[in-house]
């Protein structure tokens, strides 16, 4: 039996199994779970990119 390894997410500080963590290239992983992820990270930056768009187009 081979346990899976936890890691502390750094935004919301629940201990979590390295597979809710995402995996970089170099092999570590962020120290950020997913779910934090997607809301300190990707939907503010692809809110900011909705924005822009709809700006430009107001504007262009």
């Amino acid at each position: 039996m081979i346990m899976e390894e936890t890691m502390i997410c750094t935004r919301c500080g629940e201990a979590l199994p390295r597979s809710k963590l995402e995996r970089m290239k170099t092999g570590t992983y962020r120290r950020v779970c997913n779910h934090c992820k997607w809301l300190y990270y990707v939907k503010p930056s692809r809110d900011r990119r909705i924005l822009r768009e709809l700006e430009a187009r107001r504007n262009g």
